[in-house]
């Protein structure tokens, strides 16, 4: 196989969804994109289109799936879904506005605010 320079691996944040602008945990509950956040997409394809790409990859929720499409179509590309990229499980805050999260569970919301790697929702497994 011929070396053709360093890999570059782009890494996309999902458009905007209604829970984005609700600031809501949204985890894995698949929750779709806006209209700005389909717009987003777009943009991001339009600012991509002249980047090499190989291969698109999304997690399987449709807000990741929504804003990859565009990318992909652009290139004649599928996008390549992997459930590895599924975002964390969030329990009992998925569905949870900040607000409320931070109301019902403070001692552990303020730890999760200043360190959320080795956090556990009441209801998750430990994200590591």
């Amino acid at each position: 196989m011929a070396d053709d320079g360093p890999t570059v691996l782009y890494l996309i944040r999902h458009g905007q969804t209604a829970w984005n602008v609700e600031e809501v945990f949204r985890g894995r509950a698949d929750v779709p994109l806006d209209e700005r956040g389909r717009a987003q997409a777009r943009a991001t394809a339009s600012v991509l289109a002249s980047q090499p790409l190989a291969a698109v990859y999304s997690s399987p929720l449709q807000r990741a799936v929504l804003t990859a499409r565009p990318i992909a179509e652009a290139r004649g590309l599928a996008v390549e879904v992997d459930e590895r990229l599924t975002d964390l499980d969030f329990g009992e805050w998925q569905g949870k506005t900040l607000t409320e999260a931070r109301r019902t569970w403070p001692e552990l919301f303020a730890r999760w605010e200043r360190d959320p790697r080795p956090w556990n929702s009441p209801a998750a497994r430990a994200c590591r």
